[in-house]
């Protein structure tokens, strides 16, 4: 029996905080309607479930050391950020019941962020001797990058096409806001995984930094997102997506 690591800590901190997150994703979810819901908020959901899945394969590593178990944490990790992004691109279109931004722009994106995921997973499940930084792996990091630097600009241009906002919104928007930053730190900390040697931010590299620049940032940008966005959907003048809007989005299902 191998004795408790900081890097166990950090899972066990996970554990507690992200259950909440499914909780309180899957409350929203089931306000907004869960048919065309899910192309909103099953992203935080299956956020949540990869860092509880990660925590849980983590504190495994207490007592059994096999490669697999790393490896499935490892899978955990990287391929988090896909639903992390989701979940802002799916707030946008929360907020966006008037269809400002074309169906098919959205679904392109969520696309190129899907591929970005298959590249994510391919990368991880081919790399050897514990070595994730592959051409794979790399590219994926880049399509993220885009994605959210495409998601900034979306945000920006939306927001200036509302003259009057309600304040379900207000609420999202702010949620997007106060998120960016730490979105953005977490994008940072990852890409400095892949594309440089840095020890201290490699998969398994320094704990503190993983724990402050990734896991932190996050939680909290999480936290942020579920609380206002369950407080959105409890405004007396918020608007589910309704039926037609549930039609043109109809091939958006991956």
């Amino acid at each position: 029996m191998g004795s408790v690591t900081y890097r166990n800590g950090i899972a066990i901190l996970q554990l507690i905080i992200f259950p909440f997150i499914l909780v309180a994703s899957l409350f929203i979810w089931k306000r907004t309607g869960f048919k065309v819901g899910s192309r909103i908020w099953r992203y935080p959901f299956t956020l949540s479930l990869l860092r509880i899945a990660g925590s849980i394969c983590s504190l495994l590593t207490i007592s059994n050391k096999s490669q697999n178990i790393y490896i499935a944490e490892a899978v955990c990790e990287l391929i988090g950020i896909a639903p992390l992004l989701l979940t802002y691109i799916g707030v946008l279109r929360q907020i966006d019941t008037e269809e400002e931004i074309p169906p098919r722009s959205s679904r392109l994106i969520t696309l190129i962020t899907f591929i970005g995921l298959i590249l994510g997973i391919a990368g991880v499940s081919t790399a050897k001797d514990g070595d994730y930084k592959t051409g794979l792996t790399k590219g994926a990091m880049g399509i993220f990058l885009a994605v959210f630097v495409i998601f900034v600009l979306v945000t920006i241009w939306l927001r200036l096409q509302f003259y009057e906002l309600k304040q379900f919104q207000k609420k999202l928007f702010l949620a997007i806001a106060l998120s960016a930053p730490f979105i953005l730190v977490r994008l940072i900390y990852s890409a400095l995984s892949d594309f440089t040697d840095i020890p201290r931010f490699q998969l398994f590299g320094d704990d503190t930094v993983y724990l402050c620049m990734s896991v932190l940032e996050e939680i909290v940008a999480m936290v942020i997102t579920m609380a206002l966005g369950t407080s959105a959907v409890l405004q007396k003048d918020f608007v589910r997506l309704d039926s037609a809007q549930q039609n043109s989005e109809k091939n958006d299902e991956v």
